[in-house]
């Protein structure tokens, strides 16, 4: 018999999933995709508020000393080409190799408080809670501690942009974020006119027949939208947007493609899709529209999103893009 384990990076998602979901407690559900522009720009600025709803005080110098408690924060001071002033950063970044090779202080049970206050910071950035429990023992050691807010894809570009601020790199982030926005209008534009197609956005498989899957509000399902992509467990917001399903649930959506973003360990392979037991009859299978793609870029709300969305337009659309997919679609970092 096989035991159920779930990955540590899964573990990971469900508690930035579950921050988003608090966070969007009280507001209005998402319309499902539609074929209007995306655009970020017009989304409310994400307000200079930490997580628990805290205002923001920008260091009036720049930090010279950085730890990262997210991948995702990781990534956007890599972005903003701050890599030699970060000196310690969590378990899970793991990209770029630059931020990579960086001490790592936290590991999958939880943060090292002596290793992150040895290392002498003079800028602690969290994101979505991840870090709630160490944030006030951090700073009652007398270290500077913003943890900023989840944000969903359309306040990604916003939370680079605070980022820049913080860090007193707007001469980086801002024309960063002109980039991402415009790649991002252009690919809606690719896809502009075409027909919403049926998914299935699978995260884990550790269980055979019980896949965990991107379901309501989830980062993945807001990106397959901007991908004019139905997520056929769009109406299921259960566990923070992450939704554990069954084999007949999946059957009975009949999704004309399947999108594995989970480890080759934990389920990922598409060869080993096709052989599910009592799959064979699902649209997808059926059609050989069985891909996998990396679930770093479809998750972490940072400068590789435009990379998630476009994985996800052209594997779903491919008679509107003219180049081949992306190497880094199903790249493991």
């Amino acid at each position: 018999m096989r035991t159920h384990v779930i990955s540590s990076r899964l573990l990971y998602v469900f508690m930035l999933g579950l921050m988003i979901s608090l966070a969007a407690c009280g507001q209005g559900n998402n319309p499902q995709a539609t074929n209007s522009t995306p655009n970020t720009s017009a989304v409310t600025p994400t307000p200079a508020l930490d997580v628990y709803g805290t205002p923001i005080t920008i260091p009036k110098s720049a930090p010279q000393r950085i730890v990262s408690l997210a991948p995702s924060i990781s990534e956007i001071l890599a972005a903003l080409n701050l890599q030699s002033h970060v000196v310690g950063v969590d378990a899970f970044t793991n990209y770029p190799a630059s931020m990579a090779s960086i001490k790592k202080v936290s590991s999958s049970t939880g943060f090292n408080v002596e290793s992150i206050v040895a290392l002498k910071p003079d800028l602690v950035l969290s994101s979505g809670g991840l870090s709630n429990k160490y944030d006030t023992q951090l700073t009652r050691l007398g270290l500077q501690v913003i943890d900023l807010p989840a944000p969903d894809f359309a306040q990604t570009l916003d939370q680079i942009t605070l980022v820049g601020r913080l860090t007193h790199t707007e001469t980086v982030a801002q024309p960063l974020v002109k980039q991402l926005q415009q790649q991002i209008t252009q690919i809606h534009n690719t896809i502009k006119g075409t027909a919403a197609t049926k998914a299935l956005l699978e995260v884990d498989n550790s269980t055979p027949g019980k896949p965990y899957v991107f379901g309501g509000g989830s980062f993945g399902d807001e990106m397959a939208q901007y991908a004019n992509i139905t997520n056929i467990f769009h109406g299921n917001k259960t566990n923070g947007g992450y939704p554990q399903v069954n084999d007949e649930a999946v059957i009975a959506a009949n999704p004309q493609y399947v999108i594995l973003t989970e480890d080759l360990l934990y389920g990922g392979q598409p060869l080993a899709a096709y052989k599910r037991a009592n799959w064979g009859n699902i649209a997808a299978i059926k059609s050989h529209h069985v891909y996998h793609i990396n679930s770093d870029i479809m998750q972490r709300p940072g400068p590789r999103i435009v990379q998630g969305l476009r994985c996800l337009a052209q594997i779903v659309h491919p008679d509107k893009f003219s180049e081949k997919l992306p190497d880094y679609c199903a790249a493991s970092a």
